[in-house]
């Protein structure tokens, strides 16, 4: 079954809440979830919660490669999003919570005025937490932390604050994929859904549009493998919102730039067939795309049908096809 097609109508959000019980609360009470955040700040020191390890000085104020501002938390917007797949929306929303600085800084950044600009206010810590709670006061199905990665150190110690004060949402990590295992292993036990990028199938393509990161494409199969068997088989509330589990996202780029079809290969031979994959077909060159001949125009639609097809071809049932015109 694709329960992206499920219709049904949401449990009343207040019932759900009551059911669910988020993967961080066990550790909030216990004093981990602390802990945790204490152990990710203190690794700003020598900045290394990225797979650049850059290694800057972020407690003493310095700007890693993210150009995040030492340990200034800067957020862009946050709230109600009805833009994000089916399962996170649901009637009500997704609680999105939008960061700004990235450390994978693509060529053709969709939202580069954010991820890289720097574009955003700066919040404390106890601010973060304000967020969450009030998303979750507006009906919100979920809490949505966009580009989490440098600024996981601040987000846990929200959460901690928030799940004190009575947080109780699935907490999603809408990541461009490239993750440390080291600071996966952090995050056990606290993400509930897990929403990261596949860009690229190569290390050469990797390294050409993200600023020379040519790991990209081994560290982020790994991660999304120990992304599955931390939050297991996907889970759902009533009217197919998911609470736990994994959502792949695939950017179809111009040119075979990212190696759709062998991505969707690698996912049909080591994830499960229902595994929640999401063809994207927006992608349209922006930033610094114009410098790149290969990336300088739309996806055809050939082109994208053919990810599609093979997706389909190697048993996958569980696609959002976000560009049926395409089609």
């Amino acid at each position: 079954m694709n329960m992206t097609d499920n219709h049904g109508n949401p449990e009343d959000p207040a019932s759900r809440r009551q059911a669910f019980e988020p993967a961080y609360l066990a550790l909030h009470r216990s004093g981990e979830l602390r802990r945790r955040a204490g152990a990710l700040w203190a690794m700003m020191g020598e900045c290394r919660l990225c797979p650049r390890e850059c290694g800057a000085d972020r407690l003493q104020g310095e700007r890693g490669f993210c150009r995040a501002p030492g340990t200034r938390l800067v957020i862009s917007s946050y709230g109600t999003h009805f833009g994000e797949e089916r399962p996170l929306v649901g009637l009500n929303g997704s609680g999105t919570i939008f960061f700004s600085h990235c450390s994978l800084r693509c060529s053709f950044c969709q939202n580069w005025e954010i991820s890289i600009s720097g574009e955003g206010m700066e919040q404390s810590i106890g601010e973060l937490a304000g967020l969450m709670l009030c998303l979750q006061d507006s009906g919100c199905h979920n809490i949505n932390l966009v580009t989490p990665t440098h600024y996981s150190a601040h987000i846990l110690g929200a959460l901690d604050i928030a799940a004190a004060r009575g947080l109780r949402l699935p907490l999603v990590y809408n990541t461009c994929g490239w993750e440390r295992l080291e600071i996966l292993g952090m995050l056990d036990g606290v993400v509930d859904i897990y929403m990261p990028d596949f860009k690229y199938w190569e290390a050469d393509m990797a390294s050409k549009y993200s600023a020379g990161a040519a790991s990209y494409p081994e560290l982020t199969a790994k991660a999304i493998l120990e992304m599955q068997r931390q939050t297991g088989t996907a889970q759902y509330a009533g009217g197919g919102i998911m609470q736990r589990g994994l959502i792949i996202r695939h950017l179809v780029l111009p040119n075979n730039v990212g190696g759709s079809e062998m991505i969707m290969e690698w996912i049909a031979q080591n994830l499960l067939a229902d595994t929640y994959v999401n063809i994207m077909a927006q992608y349209h060159p922006e930033y610094k795309a114009q410098e790149h001949p290969e990336l300088s125009r739309t996806i055809t639609s050939g082109e994208y049908a053919a990810v599609v097809e093979k997706a389909k071809k190697l048993g996958l049932v569980n696609l959002d096809i976000q560009g049926r015109r395409l089609l």
